[in-house]
């Protein structure tokens, strides 16, 4: 458990329920033609609420000359900091459907943090009592977000890695039951909220369905949703599976890596990797120097994933070349990693 922390909160974004733009009756001098832009703001009574519908920015801006056009949604914006409160949400929804769900049961779960923050949200706003097992190399950050949303946090030795914290989780839930195991690994609410929702907004945001992906995969939910949703609307798209090097997707022995969220130490069921063109290893140094270019050039601060899935999409637009776009997620805040000596480097080493 950890008893003390610093941590730098991240407040979640707008979420516009429409927009209207209205020109004005007035012409102003020469050619400029002024418009009043009005929003209507809606107003909510949860957080729940706003989860989704994240903004989706042109980043081709990065692209080198010549390739394609490059969006990323920013998933960060979600109210609890990350793209795992879609799942989470979906995750929990889903079990009170089928009964699995009732008041007064406890959400246990295994957790590389972002889902344990969402799950500890969507659970806590609900009415259950959460409790996470995650491997103590995670962030500080992370635990400090769960625990102010009420969960107990237990840590396990990293050298237990996903599949220890998966052990203790069902160990915890026999012993105590009344207990609720998400399982994100293998719920199948998982990918099915990325096919079905995630993939719907960004092709209502576009306007069309983009010509690839390059996003990484950790539980493979948002890789297998997002596959499959462009798969059957571009059967002629690229998609692409991102992974920090030293995780074992492509069947390698695993190694250490500092990129926490994706990668993982053995392969999900959810994870289809039939999906996949390609698995590209981005080495943890090459996305963190992502993560200082994005937020130089661009003002964003998205997390080691983020940094990883960036400099994979923008291979695949180079590859691709002009006149195509390619999609890719930034899925959580930089901020969740302010005391990561990763963090301390990247700005020591721009002084």
């Amino acid at each position: 458990m950890v008893n003390q922390a610093h941590s730098i909160l991240n407040v979640p974004r707008d979420c516009f329920a429409s927009g209207t733009l209205r020109e004005s009756s007035e012409t102003p001098q020469g050619n400029e033609r002024q418009h009043d832009q009005g929003v209507t703001m809606k107003v909510t009574s949860s957080l729940i609420e706003l989860i989704g519908n994240t903004p989706l920015v042109d980043i081709s801006s990065i692209v080198p000359a010549g390739g394609a056009k490059l969006f990323a949604k920013l998933e960060y914006l979600n109210p609890g900091g990350s793209i795992k409160d879609r799942p989470a949400l979906a995750m929990i929804e889903a079990a009170e459907r089928d009964g699995r769900l009732e008041p007064g049961m406890t959400i246990v779960e295994p957790t590389a943090g972002n889902t344990g923050i969402g799950l500890a949200l969507a659970g806590n706003l609900k009415g259950y009592r959460t409790v996470f097992f995650v491997p103590d190399r995670m962030s500080h950050e992370k635990i400090v977000l769960m625990q102010l949303y009420g969960a107990e946090v237990f840590l396990v030795d990293k050298c237990h890695g996903m599949t220890g914290c998966i052990e203790r989780a069902h160990a915890y839930a026999a012993q105590h039951g009344r207990c609720f195991v998400p399982l994100q690994f293998e719920n199948p609410a998982n990918p099915e909220q990325a096919e079905t929702r995630l993939g719907a907004e960004i092709e209502q945001q576009l306007g069309y369905v983009p010509d690839g992906m390059a996003i990484g995969a950790g539980t493979g939910g948002t890789f297998t949703g997002l596959a499959r949703w462009l798969s059957n609307a571009n059967p002629d798209s690229v998609r692409w599976l991102v992974q920090p090097e030293g995780s074992v997707f492509r069947g390698d022995e695993k190694r250490p890596y500092l990129v926490e969220g994706i990668g993982n130490s053995f392969v999900p069921k959810n994870l289809d990797l039939h999906l996949a063109h390609r698995i590209l290893d981005i080495p943890c140094t090459v996305a963190f120097a992502r993560c200082r270019d994005l937020a130089r050039r661009l003002g964003i601060l998205t997390g080691g994933s983020g940094g990883a899935n960036a400099e994979a999409a923008i291979q695949l637009c180079t590859q691709l070349g002009e006149g195509k776009s390619v999609i890719t997620v930034f899925p959580d805040n930089l901020e969740r990693y302010a005391s990561k000596e990763w963090v301390r480097n990247l700005v020591q080493g721009e002084n």
